[in-house]
């Protein structure tokens, strides 16, 4: 599993073989949410609300966000960039 970073036993991680929108996985002890990187829509599962807030508010920053879209299209090539 490729992590992106981690913190607060929150860990972030982008993997290759994904489909559209670019996303990230967000988890805490057995929770799991995959959230679009540039929306911050949740697509498919969910987080505790406090670890939730602080996924969101990290995802926020313009340098987390650029990041984490250059490291989802860099594990996944077959997907143009839109």
């Amino acid at each position: 599993m490729p992590v992106f970073d981690s913190f607060d036993r929150i860990v972030i991680s982008v993997f290759p073989g994904e489909q559209l929108p670019p996303h990230c996985h967000a988890q805490y002890a057995e929770y799991e949410a995959l959230i679009a990187i540039r929306t911050l829509e949740i697509i498919a599962g969910q987080l505790p609300p406090k670890p939730l807030k602080k996924v969101l508010a990290y995802r926020q920053t313009e340098d987390n966000q650029q990041n984490l879209l250059k490291i989802f299209y860099q594990l996944n090539p077959q997907i143009n960039r839109l």
